[in-house]
């Protein structure tokens, strides 16, 4: 370790360029500290001399001075951050130095050359960049190589994964992360924790940015490097490929170069296809133009590019401080050589990817704004003979820097896993105790089987189609879900049926389709129970489409028995065709039949409430009014000759802001509001279906839960900022503007 600290002590001391392959214009200035300490270059972690890349602050090298050795203090540069002095105490330096017990004790080391050393001499990034360095002291910048980003964490692995002094201990499973345009890797920077407690050795893909290697050859490069990561000196490795973007289209091509190696391949929103997903860039990409954009034009481009890639509003302040960086250090020229590759489709043919057998995963963002990910993720799902989708609804382009997004727990949860986790890992054992149990690095890998597939009675792609005819009307009313954590796992093993029971809103078509397709988005393809006689006026097989079937005595019961999803308004049509006054009031029959049914076939229920559609419409007058007024007679001899209750009389409503009747029902905008309440598992609960108390108790708790959560809705409502149509469309374009960021003079 001492002969590596001193190796990387005397590279990073050099005035010509760092040992970063992704930023070699970086400029370095070194303070040295005047006093030579006698220490041992074992006491001090590797991981602090590649400190540039967790914090960007500063990187403590080590230099064997054959009397001592010599601590140094490296800042580094980015080529397009602004540094400047600082103007304080030098306990504000250290401060920002020190993030560990480990570098407590150093720093109480060093504090006499820090107090002799004038504040003003030490230059501190303004914003750090992110981007790691190589482990290996001889990797320059015009090398393809694998980084280590186990060995930059503070504090080290955990006691219990440490089963030897080398990386590649016994049964270690690797996992490859392949990051996009950027090729920096601070994607997958915050889970790396949580990777390396769940037993993964991760390394990361880094191509310099003067790099002009093709597809193929990028392969050729990396092919040797990850045989000798998975090889390594205990025998072979299980090897999980991450591509992400840019990084999915190397992904697959590893897979198909190598398939001997790749057990596991995950793509994250992955760019194949990239003239179909985002025909204005692939042209731009084409025309080579973006090569020759001037440093002023570029950043420009750079800052509109940054917020169609990344939801601001779920990164957190911290968070955005560094979102600019791994832009910053793709200069123009590489920007444009690696978009023309996108634009290079060889080797990934329909007939080459269904050759692909390793268990894939496909990770699309539902609001993903640079590619059409849920698009292509369905496509290559189609293609892929063993894999599986899954829908991220609320996230954008690069939503590994996103808040609450958990990589590990979302593994788990659809069931990739390594093969040597704990035994009594399931997808739907909690990802937190999993960390804390052992790892057994001693068992024989598992078998991998093909990904557990279901029959649906409506496809994907048909879904999809829904959700593209949605589009525009999710934009106006701008959908806000919460309770989602309340959710049972979709892909839970064995499958149990899910029973979705909630409040029916006016007219039903004003926001049922967004729960639909939203519950859809969550991984649940809800079976509605549509009214007779949306058949008989010739609708019927529109809802049928979707999913609805025809509501009669045993639908529900059926459709739970078969396994699934069913969605089940008790209140019915009574509750769409409500009276004045009656908005979001529950009006369900005494009736504890679907209490019954849910507990008789071991289903779950989740109880919802929604908000919206009753203040959407005016009611002028209303099935009370109608029965009142001379025509009552008239309507009562036409529902009996029917056979249809007279509470299933449609209100008449006003056109908005006319105040004029309108036949068919026209709604204002309003923002619509879901809710989950706390789920009901009937296994647990143990209600015994004859008797009538207890379904009575479990009725009213599942009303009560469905009430709770209208109310809850009620007060979020009040708060919104955004309940309004012109509020919310503002905020929508806010989000969307560029932040310009200042760039240094010289900035590329």
């Amino acid at each position: 370790m001492a002969a590596a600290a001193a190796a990387a002590g005397a590279m990073m001391m050099s005035a010509a360029s760092p040992s970063c392959c992704c930023c070699s214009c970086c400029n370095v200035q070194s303070l040295h500290l005047r006093r030579a300490l006698n220490l041992q270059a074992a006491q001090i972690s590797s991981s602090w001399t590649r400190r540039c890349c967790r914090r960007g602050f500063g990187i403590m090298a080590v230099e064997n001075t054959g009397g001592g050795v010599r601590e140094t203090i490296t800042f580094v540069k980015p080529p397009k951050m602004e540094r400047r002095r600082t103007r304080g105490s030098s306990r504000r330096a250290r401060s920002m130095l020190i993030g560990s017990s480990e570098e407590k004790i150093l720093s109480q080391q060093l504090e006499p050359d820090l107090q002799e050393t004038n504040s003003d001499e030490v230059a501190i990034l303004e914003n750090p960049n992110s981007c790691p360095l190589p482990e290996s002291t001889t990797s320059t910048s015009d090398q393809v190589t694998l980084l280590n980003p186990m060995k930059l964490l503070l504090p080290p692995l955990p006691q219990r994964l440490q089963t030897s002094d080398d990386d590649d201990a016994p049964g270690r499973p690797l996992l490859l992360y392949v990051p996009g345009m950027d090729c920096t890797g601070q994607g997958i920077r915050t889970h790396l924790p949580g990777l390396s407690a769940s037993g993964y050795d991760v390394r990361c893909v880094c191509i310099p940015i003067d790099d002009r290697s093709s597809w193929q050859q990028l392969v050729q490069k990396l092919l040797p490097l990850v045989l000798a990561e998975v090889q390594g000196v205990h025998g072979s490795r299980h090897l999980t490929v991450f591509g992400e973007s840019f990084g999915g289209c190397l992904a697959i091509r590893l897979a198909l170069a190598a398939p001997d190696l790749v057990s596991q391949l995950v793509l994250l929103n992955p760019a194949t296809n990239f003239a179909e997903n985002n025909a204005l860039a692939s042209f731009c990409a084409r025309t080579g133009l973006l090569a020759f954009f001037p440093g002023p034009l570029y950043g420009l481009a750079q800052d509109i590019l940054l917020p169609l890639m990344v939801k601001r509003n779920r990164v957190s302040t911290l968070g955005n401080e560094d979102l600019l960086s791994p832009i910053d250090y793709v200069p123009a020229p590489c920007a444009a050589w690696r978009f023309s590759m996108l634009n290079d489709n060889s080797g990934l043919s329909d007939h080459d990817i269904k050759s692909i057998t390793a268990p894939t995963l496909l990770f699309a963002a539902a609001k993903d704004r640079v590619l059409s990910s849920l698009t292509e993720c369905a496509r290559l799902k189609s293609l892929l003979p063993n894999a599986k989708r899954v829908i991220l609804p609320e996230s954008g382009h690069t939503f590994l820097l996103e808040d609450g997004v958990d990589l590990v727990s979302m593994l788990h949860k659809n069931g990739f896993t390594h093969p040597y986790s704990s035994p009594a890992m399931s997808p739907s054992t909690d990802c937190a105790a999993f960390q804390g149990g052992p790892l057994n690095l001693n068992s024989s890998p598992q078998s991998h089987l093909p990904l557990e597939k279901r029959k649906d009675e409506v496809p994907d792609d048909v879904m999809d189609e829904l959700g593209r005819i949605l589009e525009p009307w999710r934009i106006l009313t701008s959908p806000l879900v919460t309770g989602t954590e309340n959710l049972p796992n979709p892909g839970a093993v064995p499958r149990r049926p899910v029973l979705f029971v909630g409040n029916h809103t006016m007219f039903g078509i004003y926001d049922s389709p967004i729960l639909v397709h939203e519950l859809f988005l969550r991984g649940f393809r809800c079976r509605g129970l549509a009214h007779p006689g949306h058949w008989t006026l010739g609708v019927g097989p529109i809802f049928q489409r979707y999913g609805s079937v025809k509501a009669s005595k045993f639908a529900a019961y059926k459709l739970l028995k078969e396994g699934e999803d069913v969605l089940l308004f008790p209140g019915g049509s009574r509750e769409v065709c409500k009276r004045r006054g009656e908005e979001y009031k529950l009006m369900w029959k005494p009736r504890v039949d679907f209490v019954r049914m849910a507990s008789r076939l071991n289903a779950i229920i989740v109880p919802f409430g929604i908000l919206g559609a009753d203040e959407a419409y005016k009611i002028i007058f209303d099935g009370d009014d109608m029965l009142r007024s001379p025509i009552g007679p008239l309507l009562r001899a036409l529902y009996a000759q029917l056979q249809i209750s007279t509470d299933n009389i449609y209100p008449l409503t006003a056109l908005p802001f006319l105040n004029l009747p309108s036949i068919i029902p026209i709604p204002s905008i309003e923002r619509i509001y879901i809710h989950f309440g706390k789920s009901i598992d009937t296994a647990d609960y143990g209600c015994k279906i004859d008797n009538k108390d207890e379904c009575k108790e479990l009725y009213l708790l599942v009303k009560k839960r469905v009430e709770d959560s209208i109310d809850m809705l009620k007060g979020i409502r009040e708060q919104d900022p955004e309940r309004s149509l012109p509020a919310r469309l503002l905020a929508k374009a806010e989000r969307l503007l560029p932040e310009i960021t200042p760039r240094a003079p010289g900035s590329k």
